[in-house]
């Protein structure tokens, strides 16, 4: 953020590696430290609590185990990056393919190729105000690692039955993270000060009748040095018409927004705009026909001018980190007496910087100004969860505890078995988000009004519209009558230059009960059919998702005119829709 600064490489360039792309890391040491003990208490009250000798056990355990990313980064990082291609094309005019001007006869036109030139290094001002993205590794970058340790104790009440209680957690160290260098800046280029100017100049002239935001010499208003470089004439190239420039619409709302980032995002990465404010400063601008200089850095706006325009500029690094605590409570019983038992239950916390969802972990801090404002929970916090499996044989038939003097009575009763699966968690977290930038090019966060998040996360509750039959996860006083957010509770951030805040709250709780029953009968000693009935989701809970799950995790937009709606089912962590009750039968034969 130092415009006018042009400490690094004049001439940046794609080059062709043979070797590693980055340094080899060695030093991995990967420990794995257990811990049991079995106690022996003579006091009373202590062997009251864990038992004779033998009955209790504690443990405890630490170890570092190296996350072994997969081909995504590589695929991502090494393949979309310019260079790898070269585009060769022929299309209605250009040079010597005029509309009508060519006969079948005539041979073709020289095609046009880009780069002009298939070879290495390529200067990265070829690719300037491209599509493509300028994506690196760096050179030394580090195997993630976690770090987790355990201490638990384990008691047995029965021979059959034993209890267990236990700490977990774990840290994420180094974890890879890919983000956009690019950050416009407004601040230490003076953008932000002349954008409140052009906010100033806007209202004075609506206040005339004109809808611009040029200075018109009216009694207030303040010359825009930077807007008139961006859209005033340099060399050879004239300025812009009032439509492309101080009468934009697009440049209007945002000035009416407050979305400094979003004008300078929209100024910086267009060859109409910034080559104008830089000139021949700029190689891809010269390219263009900009014959002149112009009074703008080339970093005027982003560090790396020569990846204006692109995707993106984005560094995989060792950026990121992540924690997780849990209290873990089971209770385990063997099959015994025809029952099969085991229930846990897990309270916890996860939190990281890195909240997103993408196989090349690429995630955009909302400044790199201040990463620390990234922290919050992980993607996959999951607060409370209970789940619970069973298997129970019914006492009837040969060889149990109930059985008939009667053969057809007792083929009848005879191998009947229930199982279930119930597992309830809290529901999964999702972030507000406004689709607002006033301080760059990402979002901004939203403006709660009037209440805690505590008190806004109590009215994220399921309810169905009688009328419509539409499904909410919020109370009606949230939404406004355009379907978006109520204004007086959850607002969008206008204030250009400064962040809203980033909310995070959790959807409604999931509920899947699945059941099964098997009727099992003997048809000679070595062969039997089995009949299931299976029932999933068995009482048709309804389980909705809030958000969707991309790149950059679960948002749900206060903007959106669907605001708290839902008609998406949730999708569980192993992408198992449970959808609405199904049943199943099937029939098997054993021999």
């Amino acid at each position: 953020f130092k415009p006018g600064l042009l400490t690094g490489n004049a001439s940046p360039k794609i080059d062709l590696r043979s070797k590693d792309i980055y340094k080899r890391d060695f030093n991995n040491p990967a420990p794995s430290i257990g811990l049991a003990w079995n106690p022996r208490f003579e006091n009373s009250l202590l062997k009251l609590l864990f038992g004779e000798e033998g009955k209790s056990v504690f443990r405890g355990g630490y170890s570092i185990a190296y996350t072994r990313e997969g081909i995504s980064h590589f695929r991502s990082f090494a393949g979309s990056s310019p260079g790898l291609t070269q585009s060769i094309s022929l299309a209605p005019g250009d040079t010597g393919f005029e509309p009508g001007g060519l006969l079948l006869r005539n041979p073709l036109p020289a095609f046009r190729e880009f780069p002009t030139s298939f070879s290495f290094p390529a200067s990265m001002s070829l690719f300037t105000f491209g599509a493509s993205s300028f994506l690196a590794y760096d050179p030394n970058i580090r195997t993630p690692y976690v770090q987790s340790w355990s201490i638990g104790i384990q008691r047995e009440l029965t021979k059959d039955l034993v209890i267990e209680a236990r700490y977990v957690g774990n840290h994420g160290t180094k974890l890879w993270r890919s983000y956009n260098l690019n950050e416009v800046n407004i601040f230490e280029n003076g953008f932000l000060a002349e954008f409140k100017s052009a906010q100033n100049n806007l209202a004075i002239n609506r206040a005339a009748g004109v809808t611009s935001f040029a200075n018109m010499g009216r009694t207030g208003q303040v010359a825009l040095p930077i807007f008139d470089a961006l859209f005033g004439a340099r060399g050879a190239m004239p300025a812009l018409a009032a439509a492309s420039g101080f009468a934009s619409g697009t440049f209007i709302t945002q000035l009416d927004q407050g979305q400094a980032g979003a004008m300078a995002n929209s100024l910086a990465t267009s060859a109409t705009f910034l080559c104008r404010g830089v000139g021949n400063k700029l190689a891809g601008c010269t390219d263009r026909g900009y014959n002149a200089a112009g009074p703008l850095a080339p970093n005027f706006f982003q560090v790396n001018p020569d990846g204006t325009g692109t995707g993106s500029v984005g560094m995989l690094t060792n950026g990121s980190s992540s924690t997780y605590n849990g209290l873990q409570l089971e209770v385990r019983r063997r099959l015994s007496r025809g029952l099969m038992l085991n229930a846990h239950y897990t309270w916890s916390k996860s939190l990281t910087d890195l909240y997103a969802d993408a196989a090349d972990s690429f995630s955009n801090f909302h400044t790199i100004r201040n990463t620390g404002l990234n922290k919050g929970p992980s993607p996959w916090d999951i607060r409370h969860a209970f789940v619970a499996n069973w298997t129970y044989e019914m006492p009837f038939g040969p060889g149990q505890r109930y059985v008939t003097g009667n053969p057809v009575v007792n083929k009848i009763i005879e191998g009947w078995q229930l199982l279930g699966i119930l597992r309830i968690q809290s529901g999964r977290v999702f972030r507000l988000a406004s689709g607002r930038a006033t301080v760059n090019q990402f979002d901004s966060g939203v403006i709660l009004k009037g209440m805690t998040i505590k008190e806004l996360q109590k009215k994220f509750k399921p309810r169905t519209d009688p009328a419509s039959a539409d499904a909410f996860f919020v109370s009606s006083d949230l939404i406004g009558a355009d379907g978006r957010s109520n204004r007086a509770v959850l607002d969008l951030p206008t204030t250009p230059g400064e962040r809203g805040s980033d909310i995070y709250l959790y959807g409604p709780r999931f509920v899947k009960p699945d059941l099964t029953v098997i009727k099992r009968t003997r048809i000679t000693e070595r062969s039997n059919i089995e009949f299931w009935a299976e029932f999933f989701n068995a009482f048709n809970h309804k389980n909705f998702l809030v958000g969707s799950p991309t790149g950059a995790g679960f948002t749900h937009s206060i903007d959106s005119t669907a605001f708290g709606r839902t008609t998406d089912f949730f999708n569980d962590l192993g992408n198992q829709d449970p959808g609405p009750r199904m049943i199943q039968f099937r029939i098997r034969i054993n021999f």
